[in-house]
This record gives C-alpha cells, sequence and structure tokens, in this order.
C-alpha cells in the first residue's frame, strides 16, 4: 500500500473527490493533496470504467476547480 493511502482514510477522500460540490481546492484544505495525489489514489480504489467515468466527468466540471471556477463567475459579472 503507498503512503497515501496509508495516510489519509480513502472512504473519506474517494466521496469528496467522487461529490460534483467538492472541489479540490476544498479536498487539498482538509487532506493536502494535490489534484494529480487525489487522481491517482481514485485510480488506485475504484474500477478502470468508474475511474474513467469519473475523471471524464470531472473534465465538464468548471466548479470542481474552484479557482477556474471564481475566474468564470467574474467574467459573466463583466459580460453584463
Amino acid at each position: 500500500m503507498s503512503k497515501l493511502t496509508q495516510e489519509f482514510p480513502p472512504d473519506d477522500l474517494i466521496r469528496m473527490a467522487l461529490s460534483d460540490k467538492v472541489s479540490f481546492e476544498e479536498i487539498h484544505k482538509k487532506h493536502g493533496l494535490s489534484e494529480k495525489q487525489v487522481k491517482v489514489i481514485m485510480k488506485k480504489h475504484l474500477k478502470l470504467s468508474s475511474y474513467i467515468n469519473w475523471r471524464e466527468r470531472v473534465k465538464q466540471r468548471q466548479y470542481k476547480h474552484r479557482k477556474k471556477h471564481a475566474s468564470l463567475k467574474a467574467s459573466r459579472r463583466d459580460l453584463d
């Protein structure tokens, strides 16, 4: 088992990562993991098809990346 999976309870981390309402920045604040580290853990603990579906869903969700989401809101306000 890798150091990452030993230090953090995978159930809580996986639940947060699967949630569309929790951003990678929030996961980083709670667990201290980067987006890349979260992806590694998800790939290890999910079935391959579930991991692929999750990645596709995350790519489509701008608010999963709070920084990107904030910049989108700002640009929309500028347009109004």
